[in-house]
């Protein structure tokens, strides 16, 4: 059975040049780059159209009527709104004339695409910052386009993707360790298979980092593979085991997969996101940093323990309950590669 050992194993499926780029040949870019390549169609509503504006240049960037609808509802007049024709509705109402019910109303059925500004909040975060971040993890699909259309959603769309990515390698590597509980049979169902689908998903998530920095997404093979010495291929998976080992206990029997899973997968987010936004490699020693903090917050993951992987075996929809969220919240990690520049 391969081994997910820091010295080797089956990081030598995904960790040279030839065997990565094999990986990357059997990714299906198609539909992220239809979906980064398009504007997201987006209104936004308020009690006129100078109060319209005022939202969408605060959400959006100057000259938000480049790509976004504006539409002013006086107080009283009820809102007449095709919500088919829209991804995201926001509404801003600062003379508090009860718009959000009237476009509930309008938009019943679509409260999925609906989201407020508010006025002030309490907290780190803008009233803007705020919005974009529950717009980009709400729809996570949208966060490359939002990051490439509208560049003030680039670190909310950053986030959204690179900690959608992290939490299905951590369930992924959840379910995927189920079967070694198993005796004989369980070790050539979990033999290694299971890394080459982790970093799949680690390439997707590199190439919509590409796509919301507004990089040209018809050359995929080239965009990936110039981050192979960025993230140094299974560097990071071996950084993130050798981190991983020496504060987790052992869960079913095994190295902890979940906390590798995530946090290789993190650091090589802001890996990624680090050289798309500079320009440049992050160093030896900024790696190392990525990954002790991604591996840090993976500590506060609610590892399952040999019961949990019993009651997933035998019912393999009972894995949908288990939370691979940390406990902790991270801080806004473009911020974080901005601190160790």
């Amino acid at each position: 059975m391969p081994s997910l050992s820091p010295n080797g194993g089956v990081f030598g499926a995904v960790g040279s040049l030839k065997n990565f780029v094999n990986v990357v040949k059997e990714v299906d870019f198609e539909e992220v780059r239809a979906r980064a390549e398009r504007v997201p169609a987006i209104i936004v509503i308020s009690s006129d159209a100078d109060h319209a504006f005022e939202a969408a240049k605060d959400i959006f960037g100057d000259r938000p009527e480049r790509y976004i609808e504006l539409k002013g509802v006086p107080a009283g007049d009820s809102v007449r709104l095709d919500a088919h024709r829209y991804d995201m509705v926001v509404v801003y109402d600062p003379e508090r004339t009860s718009l959000l019910d009237r476009v509930r109303q309008a938009t019943s059925g679509f409260e999925g695409k609906l989201y407020f500004l508010a006025a002030s909040l309490p907290g780190p975060r803008t009233p803007a910052e705020q919005v974009r971040l529950e717009m980009v993890t709400a729809q996570p699909d949208l966060a490359p386009a939002m990051g490439r259309f509208f560049p003030d959603f680039r670190a909310a769309a950053t986030k959204a993707i690179v900690d959608e990515t992290c939490r299905a390698n951590a369930q992924f590597a959840l379910v995927s360790n189920v079967p070694a509980i198993v005796p004989v049979l369980g070790g050539f169902i979990a033999a290694g298979a299971d890394l080459v689908v982790l970093t799949k998903n680690q390439i997707m998530m590199c190439y919509k980092l590409a796509a919301l920095h507004g990089k040209d997404l018809h050359d995929q093979t080239r965009i990936i593979t110039e981050l192979v010495p960025v993230v140094g291929a299974g560097f990071l998976w071996r950084t993130a085991a050798r981190e991983a080992t020496s504060f987790l206990p052992l869960a079913a029997g095994t190295i902890p997969k979940v906390a590798i899973a995530y946090a290789g997968t993190m650091a090589m987010g802001w890996a990624a996101d680090f050289y798309y936004r500079y320009g440049k490699k992050p160093t030896k020693a900024q790696l190392s940093e990525f990954t002790k903090r991604a591996t840090e917050i993976a500590q506060s993951i609610p590892l399952p323990g040999r019961d949990d992987a019993q009651r997933a075996l035998k019912d393999p929809d009972a894995t949908e309950a288990i939370d691979v969220t940390p406990r902790t919240t991270a801080s806004d990690e473009p911020e974080r590669t901005e601190a160790i520049r």
